[in-house]
């Protein structure tokens, strides 16, 4: 497949697992995004880590708003700055989710002159916490088709000795059994789902 042109089967998986979470209602959402939450502030590499990268929720994703303030509790949360093709990790500092924008895909974000800590040229990240549309158990993650995490973690994956752990968080019907996967598509050290 030439560079730059979609994959048909991306695609046909990206409408079937997005109209999935459309049907689910807010309660199940919300009741999902609880269990999930539950699990991550338990599992052993969320506990030993200090410096956390996380995605700032839709409502079409599980919800890391109490995640968030989780985080920053216990160390430093950064969240994705996406422009102009990059995508970086910035600090996020008391008062940010309040003032931060909305970009046209709906995610928040910091203002492009927000001078916070780029997580990468401040000592890096211990954990990464991905969002995506469709995940396998064996770790393999559909993204939205922009990019940007794949590229994100080939970049802080090139240096094993400093490499964090990435986990993607799901609803259970993100779940599916294959998803089709490129060379450069990057694999989750682990997904958690609800169930």
């Amino acid at each position: 497949m030439a560079p730059g042109t979609p994959n048909p089967a991306k695609m046909l998986l990206r409408n079937e697992v997005a109209s999935r979470i459309a049907s689910l209602s807010a309660e199940e959402k919300t009741r999902q995004s609880r269990v999930v939450y539950e699990k991550v502030i338990n599992h052993p590499w969320y506990k030993s880590s200090k410096r956390i990268a996380l995605y700032m929720s839709t409502d079409q994703e599980v919800d890391t708003a109490r995640l968030l303030e989780h985080v920053k509790q216990k160390g430093a949360a950064f969240v994705p700055q996406y422009a102009g093709g990059h995508m970086k990790m910035l600090r996020v500092e008391t008062g940010d989710e309040a003032a931060m924008d909305v970009t046209k895909h709906g995610i928040a974000q910091h203002a492009k002159d927000a001078a916070r800590d780029d997580a990468l040229e401040s000592g890096g990240l211990d954990l990464i916490i991905a969002p995506g549309l469709a995940f396998s158990k064996s770790g393999s993650r559909l993204g939205h088709g922009g990019g940007y995490y794949d590229r994100f973690l080939a970049k802080v994956r090139s240096n094993p000795e400093t490499a964090p752990k990435v986990v993607a968080l799901a609803f259970n019907c993100q779940m599916v059994e294959k998803v089709p996967v490129e060379d450069t598509d990057q694999k989750m050290d682990d997904v958690i789902a609800a169930d």
